[in-house]
């Protein structure tokens, strides 16, 4: 089996055992453990006390407010889902060592707090060649589209989404943008997770700036806390000798594996994680450049998150007349004139205009199909260039009508 075989079966292995706990029952102080009809952990009863047992803990300078049961209830199931998976936790921090010095300096560099160097453990478990089942792919798992969005080079020889040094630049400024738009790190880090249009028609409709209070999905939801449990077990694990069992204890204070006598899965060969790794290190970090700041650094084609705007790509066209119209299908979740859409839903567009003088070609879209909920409803976007924002294609462009071809659209 060669390299990339070998990666695309460990990196398969590797989505499926972070996605899909096994169920842990520990017996903690301050509470019962019980499993619902889904096979997941819950924890319905939460004794107070509990709380003033738990360290106080920060997610880039700001406070996550444990004194609410029901966050401090979230942390410590974070953290008892992860101790769950001793071998693939020791793996994790193995790599983090290796990895986050290439990381942080990065990190630094954009003015991106050190605590986002755990997101890449929750989203690949630091593997360059992790594949999620929608396609997303990389240490940050970056989807195709966002990923050129950023500047990343994918195509059939290589994709820069497994480069640790370019994948997490471009992470750095997608996370400041976030944070720019958001004025938060928590909500960036949400954002980064379920997308910033979606997470704002949650802000809008319940008038609610706070992660910790924010009603989200369920990944969305968890999302922090997966974030927050890798930290406190890699950094500050001794303060959770009443949560953490003793054998992972064991794993997280000593330099090699203790011999538990037990068979456990093996989630990545040794040989793959140690070529990744040397690929990784032996990746110069340019340094920056004297007088350089965040907004200098470009975020290419990203006209249509600045303005609340939609990827869709062409799947059927009928021709360049006034009238015509045109079929796409959305590339990714996001909000359309405030109301939720889902990748690929179905956006019908009329070509409205072509206007020889300004060389600019003009398409509304006026109804959007929703796969999942099986209706069709009254739109109005307007396709936009994705380098400006402004409403109207370069009839230039228009060569590249075909099949797979991506508009951004925005409200209008």
């Amino acid at each position: 089996m060669n390299l990339s075989a070998s990666f695309a079966l460990a990196t398969g292995l590797v989505v499926a055992s972070i996605s899909s706990y096994p169920v842990y029952r520990p017996q903690l102080s301050g509470f019962s453990t019980v499993t619902d009809t889904r096979n997941e952990l819950v924890l319905p009863t939460f004794d107070p006390g509990l709380r003033s047992m738990l360290p106080p803990v920060y997610f880039c300078g700001e406070s996550v407010p444990l004194h609410e049961e029901a966050v401090a209830r979230r942390l410590v199931s974070a953290l008892v889902r992860n101790t769950a998976q001793n071998r693939a936790i020791y793996q994790m921090r193995q790599r983090a060592t290796r990895f986050f010095p290439i990381i942080e300096p990065i990190l630094a560099r954009h003015r991106v707090p050190l605590d986002f160097k755990y997101l890449p453990l929750v989203e690949s478990a630091l593997t360059g060649l992790a594949v999620s089942p929608k396609g997303a792919v990389g240490y940050w798992q970056f989807m195709p589209a966002t990923a050129r969005e950023l500047g990343l080079k994918i195509d059939g020889r290589f994709d820069e989404r497994q480069d640790l040094v370019k994948s997490t630049d471009a992470a750095c400024r997608y996370l400041r943008f976030l944070y720019n738009r958001l004025g938060s790190w928590t909500l960036a880090a949400a954002a980064y997770n379920n997308g910033i249009g979606a997470l704002l028609g949650n802000i809008r409709r319940q008038q609610q700036r706070d992660y910790y209070y924010l009603r989200l999905n369920a990944e969305t939801g968890k999302y922090l806390y997966r974030i927050l449990a890798f930290k406190e077990l890699f950094s500050n694990y001794k303060a959770y000798q009443a949560i953490i069992p003793d054998d992972m204890m064991a794993y997280l204070s000593e330099a090699s594996i203790p011999d538990t006598g037990e068979e456990e899965e093996v989630l990545i060969p040794e040989v793959v994680v140690d070529e990744a790794t040397r690929t990784a290190l032996n990746t110069p970090v340019q340094p920056a450049t004297a007088g350089s700041r965040d907004m200098d650094i470009p975020l290419p084609n990203a006209a249509d998150v600045f303005r609340g705007g939609i990827k869709a790509r062409l799947v059927e066209s009928t021709g360049l007349i006034r009238g015509q119209i045109w079929v796409f299908h959305l590339t990714r979740d996001g909000m359309a004139d405030g109301k939720e859409v889902e990748e690929g839903d179905v956006l019908y567009a009329v070509v409205e205009d072509i206007d020889a003088k300004t060389n600019r070609l003009y398409l509304r879209a006026d109804k959007l199909y929703s796969a999942s909920e099986k209706h069709t409803y009254n739109l109005a976007l307007s396709a936009v260039d994705a380098s400006t924002g402004r409403i109207g294609i370069k009839l230039p462009d228009v060569d590249q009508i075909k099949s797979g071809w991506i508009l951004t659209w925005k409200a209008l």
